[in-house]
C-alpha cells in the first residue's frame, strides 16, 4: 500500500471515531509513521485529504458496480438488485464515517467541497440512471428522470434509517424490496405520462457531460484505465485559457474509437 492511501485509511479511522474537527494532522501523520511536515508532501491540507477520501469512495463504488464479474450468471434485473445490495452493504460498513460527513463537516463553508459534493451526486445520479435503463430497457427511457428521482428518494429514507437511526436491516432483503417497488411502478408506466424531463444540476453542461462520459466508461467500456486517463487529459486541456487544439483533437480521436461511449461523446462535443 502506498503512503498516500495509508494516510487516507488512517484518516477515515480517526474521522469516524473522533470527527473531522477533533482529528489533527499530527495524529494522522503519526499513525502513518511520518512527520507532520511529510504529511503535506501528500496532501495540501486536512480538507484536501477529506475530499480525496470522498472521491476515492465514489470511484471504488462505481468500479465495483461496473465489474464484469458482477454480471456472471445474472439477468438484468438480478444485476440491478445486486448493485443495490452492494450500495447498501457499503453504507452499513461505512456508516460511522457517513455520520461524520453529514453532521461534522462544514461543507457549506467550503466552496471546493460543495462543488465536489455536487459532482459526486451528479455522478451517482448518472450511475443510477444507467442501472435503471439496463434493468428496464426502452420502456423506462421516457420516464427515466422520474424513476431516478423515485429511486433516490427511497434510498435516501432507508439510508437515513441505516446511518442516523442505526437500524439493522438485511441488505439483500432491502435491495429486493426496493427493486420490487420499482418493478411495480414500471409495470404501470403505460398508463402514465412523464413528469420530469431532466434533473437540475449545479454543474455546468460541460462538466455534467464529462461526468456522463466518465460513468459510461466505468459501466461498460473495455480498457477503462486508458480511456479514463484520456478523458481526464481532455477535461484538463479544455479547461485551460489557451487549450491546444491539436491535443484536443488527438485525445478526442482516441476516445471516439470506443463504440460504447459514442452517444455520450456526441452530447459532450456540443459543449466543446
Amino acid at each position: 500500500m502506498d503512503k498516500k492511501k495509508e494516510l487516507m485509511n488512517h484518516a477515515i479511522h480517526f474521522f469516524s471515531l473522533k470527527g473531522f474537527h477533533q482529528t489533527s494532522v499530527q495524529e494522522i501523520a503519526q499513525a502513518g509513521g511520518i512527520s507532520k511536515g511529510a504529511f503535506y508532501k501528500h496532501f495540501d491540507s486536512k480538507e484536501t485529504l477529506f475530499m480525496e477520501i470522498l472521491s476515492r469512495y465514489n470511484e471504488e463504488l462505481n468500479a465495483d458496480l461496473s465489474s464484469p464479474y458482477l454480471e456472471e450468471g445474472l439477468d438484468e434485473k438480478q444485476i440491478f438488485i445486486r448493485k443495490l445490495e452492494m450500495e447498501i452493504e457499503r453504507t452499513v460498513t461505512n456508516k460511522e464515517f457517513f455520520l461524520m460527513v453529514f453532521k461534522d463537516f462544514p461543507k457549506d463553508s467550503n466552496a471546493q467541497l460543495e462543488k465536489l459534493f455536487y459532482e459526486l451526486r451528479s455522478s451517482q445520479l448518472t450511475v443510477h440512471k444507467n442501472n435503471l435503463l439496463e434493468a428496464y430497457g426502452e420502456k423506462a427511457q421516457p420516464f427515466i428522470y422520474d424513476l431516478v428521482t423515485i429511486l433516490e428518494g427511497i434510498k435516501r429514507e432507508y439510508f437515513f434509517n441505516l446511518i442516523f437511526l442505526d437500524r439493522q436491516v438485511d441488505a439483500k432483503k432491502l435491495a429486493g424490496f426496493i427493486a420490487s417497488s420499482i418493478d411495480a411502478i414500471v409495470s404501470q408506466l403505460g398508463e402514465m405520462e412523464p413528469v420530469l424531463t431532466d434533473l437540475p444540476s449545479p454543474l455546468s453542461p460541460l462538466e455534467e457531460n464529462f461526468l456522463n462520459v466518465e460513468e459510461k466508461i466505468r459501466m461498460s467500456a473495455p480498457n477503462k484505465d486508458k480511456l479514463l486517463s484520456t478523458l481526464q487529459l481532455l477535461r484538463e486541456e479544455t479547461a485551460k485559457d489557451t487549450p491546444q487544439q491539436f491535443l484536443i483533437e488527438a485525445l478526442w480521436l482516441y476516445l471516439s474509437q470506443e463504440p460504447q461511449i459514442e452517444k455520450e461523446l456526441l452530447h459532450l462535443k456540443k459543449f466543446l
